[in-house]
């Protein structure tokens, strides 16, 4: 990983935590559902406010722990961004536990379809 990526990572831990966090467990929450997503419609303009880099490393640093893999590009859903091309990331399938485990420990509730499979 390039040293100016594990700097950003850093401070962005350091000071803005709630707000990585939030947006990591946003990129989990699509994840989980199987299928492939961008940043763009993951992550809202209400989780990442006016800070243009929070996405970014928020795949970054799933992405280093091997939580998400690219799976490929296309165009930006998103209007602002006029057709950008992007990466399309996936959950990786093996580490969906430990996904479900980084929302426990990081104060996030499990899905839906998690809570309603563990009544039963």
């Amino acid at each position: 990983m390039d040293t100016s990526l594990v700097r950003a990572i850093v401070l962005k831990v350091a000071f803005h935590g709630q707000q990585l966090r939030r947006c990591q467990a946003a990129l989990i929450y699509g994840g989980l559902h199987g299928h492939a997503f961008t940043a763009d419609e993951l992550l809202v303009g209400e989780l990442v406010g006016d800070d243009t880099k929070i996405s970014g490393i928020s795949i970054a640093s799933l992405a280093s722990i091997g939580l998400l893999e690219r799976v490929g590009r296309c165009r930006s859903p998103a209007p602002s961004r006029n057709g950008a091309w992007v990466n399309q990331w996936r959950l990786v399938a093996v580490k969906r536990s430990t996904a479900l485990t980084w929302l426990d420990r990081n104060g996030f509730p499990k899905p839906a379809e998690q809570q309603a499979e563990m009544a039963l």
